[in-house]
């Protein structure tokens, strides 16, 4: 395993970066004195920042942000001098941008004590139990009749195999022998509304939504012809045991953990540092404080 990391392209680039980084630490040195303690924004690197964003979205930014990208890039150039001040590189974009990552995978790391306890794991769902909602589900059979078989009105042939369908009821494993063929499950289990709309259309999922469980009913248009519906059951909206969602818990509790520890240390570390604006970047900052 390591000796495939050592091969990959992307630990090359890295070290490559890190080498070179480290020859111009040999001839410069790191910055030192009040100056490795000052970040500097002015309104160019404002324009710097506009045009990022519009090479990359093709519009401008808000006013929201612009701020967002100038806090990220005052934590950027934090988290950045920090490092270098650390020794750890300086000045390839690939490594800036590495540095950074570093400092966040440190902090992140710091941030870990070990798996949660099942009491820390049911506390932390307790708290946020309506994140974990499952939306309400079916559970339905369905047999499509194509509007273009010759013959027959498909209003006709649907009329008569919903008569046949609610004689047979047949079950899931029965349905092919009914209806005409389609590139659609004829039984689908734990289907959400969103699940309908995307198959069929907005309009074929209202109408199932609205139907009663235990019967063959329609026919139900949709954008492939009319379909003869069974909804064979129906779950409201709920909440399942925290037991169920572990897994998914778990990883939501580690993402904050990690988040929180992030911003900790950045914080920590920000409050040693000097930030200076001009005007125009000063009334930005300003701004997000009303």
């Amino acid at each position: 395993m390591l000796a495939d990391r050592l091969r990959h392209p992307a630990f090359h680039v890295a070290l490559l970066g890190v080498l070179a980084a480290a020859a111009i630490l040999v001839v410069k040195g790191p910055p030192t004195g009040e100056g490795a303690k000052r970040v500097v924004v002015t309104g160019s690197d404002l324009l710097q920042l506009r045009a990022g964003f519009a090479r990359t979205w093709h519009r401008e930014p808000t006013e929201v942000e612009l701020r967002g990208l100038l806090e990220q890039h005052v934590r950027q150039e934090v988290l950045y001098r920090e490092a270098l001040a650390r020794g750890y590189d300086r000045d390839d974009p690939v490594v800036r941008r590495a540095m950074q990552q570093k400092m966040e995978f440190l902090a992140a790391a710091q941030g870990g004590q070990g798996p949660p306890t099942d009491e820390e794991i049911e506390a932390y769902f307790t708290l946020r139990r309506e994140k974990y909602r499952l939306p309400p589900m079916l559970s339905l059979a369905q047999v499509y009749i194509t509007p273009d078989a010759p013959g027959a009105t498909a209003e006709q042939r649907a009329a008569a195999l919903l008569e046949r369908l609610r004689h047979d009821d047949p079950g899931p494993d029965r349905l092919s022998g009914y209806g005409d063929a389609i590139m659609l499950a004829p039984f689908s289990a734990d289907v959400t509304d969103a699940d309908l709309r995307s198959a069929f259309g907005s309009g074929f999922a209202e109408a199932v939504l609205a139907l009663e469980p235990g019967s063959w009913q329609g026919p139900i248009s949709s954008g492939y012809g009319l379909h003869l519906v069974k909804v064979a059951e129906r779950r409201d909206s709920r909440v399942p045991p925290w037991t169920d969602v572990r897994g998914i818990v778990v990883r939501d509790m580690e993402y904050e953990a990690a988040n929180a520890a992030k911003e900790q240390v950045y914080q920590e570390i920000a409050q040693s540092y000097q930030i200076v604006t001009d005007s125009e970047v000063a009334e930005l900052l300003g701004s997000a404080a009303e």
